[in-house]
């Protein structure tokens, strides 16, 4: 998913002139080296002769905009922008037209920049153009970090979301997805997707393929995302998929099957939520897994009064969580007797300690778990962005329209 330089232009202020001198005699050839550049103090583009080749460079350049550096009478053929005092250049392209150089990302607040060009003037001489620039620094506003799930280095599922969650709610949604890129060894289509004001998830429009790499590159620092607010940071993630895990739950059957890389490898009995706590029928992802929860009723407002029989306080062992609001795949002794036969659970997925223990050792972040034929809908937790469901329960079209620039990408080549 190519990113290209879309936040707003940057106006040019002020104007530090060079003027290239045309190489000395006479000839109709390119030069086959750039000629030496000559400056002229307090000059402008109207001050400069009439075949020079002026390079533009505004002395001060903004902290949330790429930097710019433009040719008059002449075509850049190459920029190069280097940090004083530090290694490594700002990457930049020049435009179709050989008139402009934009940075690929933000420079740094506070530094100073040099500037060496190359520009070749109507007769085709080349000739070598230099300047400086120096990036102002942010006086006001707030800052907001952002977390970033998968991390860095893990094997997920090959339906796992790349889900950015901000620390406070942004405004600008566009100009955090213009800020951000996804790379991937296969490529697919995908979409970004705003879950609320906070949270905004990239998924591809079926699945990642299995055993690929992917990157998220987060280009958020100083990037304006509300009316006083910019990114403070930048974030880049590299991670990658493993197998394709999917189980398949039936409600009337009550069988949990488990499939790898669409073979059956796992089929089981289970239990799932009684009438009154039905499992909610739709396509969940793996979120996380602890070996142990403490379950209580009255945590997920079910019974408090512990003379109700709806009343559990229970430590559950080898627990997989399918939603935030508290639905698990996990061990169940004492539902063993009706797994396979009758939902007796308040909402969770029952298997013996065995077949839990075997399902908790195979899956990850992103695996997915869909059932089907209960008696109630995932709609609720739909509306409420409980993110174990968002993903996989939206349709395509939908999702697309969840994003601030309504289309969908594609990813770009990670080599």
């Amino acid at each position: 998913m190519a990113r290209t330089p879309t936040r707003r232009t940057l106006a040019v202020t002020a104007v530090a002139v060079v003027t290239a001198l045309a190489a000395a005699g006479c000839t109709a050839a390119k030069a086959s080296t750039p000629s030496a550049s000559s400056t002229v103090p307090g000059s402008s583009a109207s001050a400069s002769t009439a075949s020079g080749v002026v390079l533009r460079v505004s002395p001060q350049q903004p902290f949330d905009a790429p930097a710019t550096v433009s040719v008059s009478r002449g075509r850049l053929e190459s920029v190069l922008v280097t940090r004083q005092g530090r290694s490594g250049n700002l990457a930049g392209t020049v435009n179709a037209l050989g008139t402009t150089w934009s940075s690929h990302g933000l420079p740094a607040e506070g530094a100073t920049y040099s500037v060496v060009a190359t520009a070749a003037d109507s007769s085709g001489n080349v000739h070598r153009l230099t300047g400086q620039f120096t990036v102002r620094v942010r006086t006001g506003g707030s800052t907001v970090r952002f977390d970033v799930t998968p991390s860095s280095g893990w094997t997920v599922g090959v339906y796992a979301p790349i889900v950015i969650r901000f620390h406070s709610k942004v405004s600008d949604r566009a100009a955090v997805e213009q800020a951000l890129t996804v790379e991937s060894s296969k490529q697919v289509l995908g979409a970004w997707h705003w879950i609320n004001s906070w949270e905004v998830h990239f998924r591809p429009q079926r699945m990642w393929p299995t055993h690929t790499s992917i990157r998220l590159v987060a280009a958020l620092l100083n990037v304006k995302v509300g009316a006083d607010t910019w990114g403070a940071e930048d974030q880049t993630i590299n991670f990658q998929t493993g197998d394709s895990h999917v189980a398949t739950v039936d409600g009337n059957t009550h069988i949990f099957n488990v499939y790898v890389n669409n073979k059956l490898w796992g089929s089981w009995p289970t239990s799932m939520g009684r009438p009154q706590f039905a499992t909610r029928t739709g396509s969940y992802i793996v979120l996380e897994k602890q070996p142990m929860v403490e379950m209580t009723s009255c945590s997920v407002h079910i019974a408090c009064d512990p003379k109700s029989p709806n009343y559990y306080d229970l430590k559950v062992m080898q627990d997989v969580r399918l939603t935030w609001s508290g639905t698990f795949v996990h061990a169940a002794p004492w539902s063993v007797s009706n797994q396979g036969r009758a939902n007796v659970s308040h909402g969770c997925i029952n298997l013996s300690t065995l077949h839990a223990t075997e399902f908790y050792n195979l899956v990850t972040y992103g695996d997915l778990v869909t059932v089907a034929h209960t008696l109630r809908s995932a709609q609720d937790l739909l509306a409420s962005g409980d993110p174990g469901m968002a993903d996989w329960n939206t349709t395509w079209s939908a999702w697309v329209a969840g994003s601030a620039l309504h289309s969908p990408v594609t990813t770009s080549a990670l080599a």
